[in-house]
């Protein structure tokens, strides 16, 4: 049996950075989300980083946004 967590943070009133460190020799890469907050690091593979990629630009798709 896996264990789950859930985390929430409330971005919408902040001003974050993001950013995607590559990956080295021992470790996946690591999407970074900081701010006021402090910081939020997510180590991921390839397919993760680009699953989290989608559902963000399906997101503004769906708002009618053009995302880059």
């Amino acid at each position: 049996m896996s264990k789950t967590t859930a985390i929430t943070l409330d971005l919408s009133a902040q001003t974050i950075d993001a950013a995607v460190k590559p990956a080295m020799h021992y470790t996946p890469a690591i999407f970074t989300v900081s701010g006021s907050f402090g910081s939020v690091e997510f180590m991921a593979g390839d397919e993760q980083l680009a699953a989290m990629a989608q559902a963000i630009n399906l997101h503004f798709q769906a708002k009618g946004v053009v995302s880059a």
